[in-house]
């Protein structure tokens, strides 16, 4: 699907001309861009950035030449559409200047934008201003949501330069941020998102320059911002977002050749991200920066590792890990995992090891799986708990795992908001050494490689009681060991369309089959006018084409069969196989 249909917009329906960047610092060189703002929303990461529009580096023009906004989109942090310059600082009628930086989040159906600009009339002291505007999408198009400004040089106890505004969402408050010249304020917003709810106080940051940005993690509150001039990007630490709030230092050195460092941090899936401005685009200085984006690391206290600066981020794949049997290597070792006596190890590879082979279902929400050794038949259950080794249960249960690199594989969360994942103990390549949890730290131990597999056949198993439907194409492929393609031949008349076993008086076509299970009840029925299968009671099911591959799996008491398309398919749960006839 096109990233287009994918985020619901038409491409250059508005716009006109496409700029694509590709996977590199800086993100774009297209246009000089500076001050960015992040939001993720359904999947999709959003840049609000500004436009430097500087001519070459003289002696006379030495000031900020900003007079719009870019919006910029990716689902793979390597791919990025620029809708162009959606938003004007003359979408404000009182405005007359300066498109400063500005921060847009999501509320109410709606994308409000809150940017600096300079006020046409009220200048009290710089005469900076903050306005917002609203828009259906980020695309656009953006208006003016209030007609007016929310804080001026009248406002009362602003700062004489009112920029840089940030939005952040502590429960049902909404708190705006902002401030330059060594002096920052913060003011609740109401649920309207236009109205002041609270009289602007001092954020009591000591070492404050400009750039304030919040984030939270762990049950700690983050306060990060530009400190000195030229800035380096410095953060402070608080146990709630009153304080106390100690001060930790810097995490971003000065920017070479750019005198201003402005800063957005965030999560994407699954990873922390530190996104700057520099001047490393051909002709890049002070005023005519580009956006730059690289990871961001806490140790194990919850402490903001310092930002190694780099010539990019790895480009991720978001699309949804596929229900199926897969074996797992571990990047680094070309290892694979191995469950071996309910702890997980890495292993020499073994394709003929069936505790190598695992089975993905998708879980209750979205990037939830339960991962399933077919040996064992236990479940990949790690602890939050870091240094814990990660052990298998009998018990199900679900983990988030989510693409650390296109290339190099997925993190297996043990807890996604922690940010803790399995981590192959001393980075060893060694056979045997435990899977544990720990930290992310984005080294190859902790990428694991799925590289999709099919389950032993049936044949090779003598009737397994598996809960996993066998595979025929890893049988014989003589026509007595694989299954016929005739749909009569395969599931034998009965009026309950469960596969008769073998051992239960069928025929030999019948125990010829590799579907050769058991029937202990007959608990299964399909409704073809709802095209839903219907159990008696929640478990895991699993939908299986007539060649064996897995379909879709899952857990429930019903199976949904409207997405699996017309045809015949096998249901399978727990002992029981259903012939489902699809219209």
């Amino acid at each position: 699907m096109g990233l287009w249909k994918l985020l619901g917009v038409t491409a250059c329906a508005m716009f006109g001309v496409v700029t694509v960047a590709q996977a590199a610092n800086p993100i774009t060189t297209a246009f000089y861009s500076a001050d960015a703002a992040a939001l993720v929303h359904n999947d999709s990461l959003f840049i609000f950035a500004g436009h430097d529009e500087q001519g070459a580096q003289g002696t006379n023009n030495k000031f900020f030449l900003m007079n719009d906004w870019h919006v910029l989109v990716t689902t793979d942090m390597e791919n990025y559409h620029d809708y162009g310059a959606v938003l004007s600082y003359k979408t404000f009628k009182w405005a007359d200047a300066s498109a400063f930086a500005g921060h847009c989040e999501y509320r109410n159906g709606k994308y409000y934008w809150y940017v600096a600009v300079h006020h046409g009339s009220i200048k009290q002291d710089e005469g900076f201003a903050i306005g917002v505007a609203v828009a259906d999408h980020p695309s656009g198009p953006w208006v003016d949501a209030i007609g007016h400004a929310l804080v001026t040089d009248l406002t009362e106890n602003d700062v004489k330069l009112n920029i840089d505004p940030a939005i952040f969402y502590d429960g049902d408050d909404i708190w705006m941020y902002w401030g330059s010249w060594n002096a920052g304020r913060r003011v609740k917003l109401k649920e309207n998102m236009i109205e002041l709810a609270s009289k602007p106080e001092d954020i009591g940051i000591k070492d404050f320059f400009e750039a304030p940005w919040m984030h939270k993690f762990r049950g700690n509150y983050y306060f990060s911002y530009a400190s000195g001039y030229p800035s380096t990007t410095n953060y402070s630490m608080a146990p709630s977002i009153n304080g106390p709030w100690t001060q930790k230092g810097v995490i971003n050195a000065k920017e070479d050749n750019s005198e201003t460092n402005h800063q957005a941090i965030f999560k994407y899936m699954g990873h922390w991200y530190f996104m700057h401005h520099g001047a490393n685009s051909p002709g890049g200085w002070t005023y005519r920066r580009s956006v730059n984006i690289d990871y961001l690391y806490y140790d194990r206290d919850g402490n903001i590792q310092k930002i190694v600066r780099t010539d990019g981020v790895d480009k991720v794949n978001n699309a949804l890990i596929k229900d199926g049997a897969y074996r797992l290597t571990v990047s680094h070792s070309n290892l694979a995992l191995q469950d071996d006596g309910d702890m997980v190890i890495q292993q020499t590879a073994d394709e003929t090891a069936d505790n190598q082979l695992w089975i993905v279902a998708a879980g209750k929400t979205a990037r939830h799986y339960t991962l399933q050794n077919y040996g064992t038949k236990k479940y990949y259950c790690p602890q939050a708990v870091l240094l814990d080794t990660v052990r298998t249960s009998a018990t199900p249960c679900e983990i988030r795992i989510e693409n650390a690199s296109e290339k190099k594989g997925y993190y297996l969360f043990a807890n996604y908001d922690d940010d803790y994942l399995g981590d192959i103990l001393n980075v060893s390549k060694e056979p045997g050494m435990p899977l544990i949890t720990w930290v992310r730290s984005g080294t190859d131990n902790q990428k694991i490689q799925f590289v999709s597999s099919v389950i032993p056949s049936a044949v090779e198993e003598s009737s397994s009681s598996s809960d996993v439907i066998p595979d025929p194409d890893r049988g014989s492929s003589s026509s007595s060991s694989v299954i016929p393609s005739s749909s009569s031949s395969v599931i034998p008349s009965s009026s309950s369309g469960v596969i008769p076993s073998a051992v239960e008086g069928s025929s030999s076509s019948e125990t010829s089959l590799h579907l050769a299970t058991k029937v202990l009840s007959r608990s299964m029925n399909y409704d073809p006018l709802a095209r839903m299968v219907r159990l008696a009671g929640e478990a895991h099911w699993t939908v299986f084409s007539l060649n064996g591959h897995i379909v879709q799996c899952g857990f429930g008491s019903q199976v949904s069969m409207n997405n699996v398309g017309r045809g015949t398919f096998l249901v399978r749960s727990g002992k029981e196989t259903l012939k489902v006839v699809n219209p």
